[in-house]
């Protein structure tokens, strides 16, 4: 992959006239493109899953404080850890679809990830999905506090995932380095 920021980074500057004649050629513009359109369609299979998985069970699937610790504990660390899995796959699709390494692309990495969860908020309100112990109906879902609050555990895997995957590093090649 190209990193940038490397002494070896030679960008290729394109004018109207290049356009046309080099339409294949790679580019830093057309890899971050590209990358956003794989981030785009992963993001998309993964939340159509993710939602609907959650309106089947929305009990198992949306963090709230439960009667107990251990329930409420494990609820936050399925969300953490389906944050981090999702992030890990948006920075490879991010990092091989656009053959580099940029900020750019981890930015859109978590723009990605955070529509994410807004589209499992909205696709919750609309279908007014209901949880036990919850006072919350229809479109209350979408109140900011309730999306930081039910989304606890992902805001954490996110964080987690940009913190070890922003630089291009495998989850393989970490433990070689």
């Amino acid at each position: 992959m190209l990193d940038p920021r490397s002494p070896d980074f030679k960008p290729v500057i394109e004018t109207a006239d290049d356009v046309t004649a080099n339409a294949k050629e790679w580019t830093p513009q057309r890899g971050l493109i590209n990358g956003m359109i794989a981030c785009l369609i992963a993001a998309a299979i993964m939340t159509a899953a993710w939602t609907a998985l959650t309106c089947k069970a929305p009990l198992a699937l949306i963090f709230h404080i439960c009667e107990d610790a251990k329930a409420t504990l494990l609820l936050g660390a399925l969300g953490a850890i389906i944050g981090f899995v999702m992030t890990w796959i948006l920075f490879t699709c991010m990092h091989k679809v656009s053959r580099m390494i940029s900020r750019q692309g981890t930015i859109g990495v978590v723009i990605v990830a955070v529509a994410s969860i807004v589209a499992r908020q909205i696709a919750i309100a609309s279908l007014g999905v209901t949880v036990d112990g919850l006072e919350v109906s229809g479109w209350e879902w979408l109140e900011l506090r309730r999306i930081v609050i039910s989304n606890v555990g992902m805001w954490l895997g996110i964080a987690a995932g940009v913190y070890l995957f922003h630089e291009g590093d495998s989850f393989v090649e970490m433990f070689y380095s």
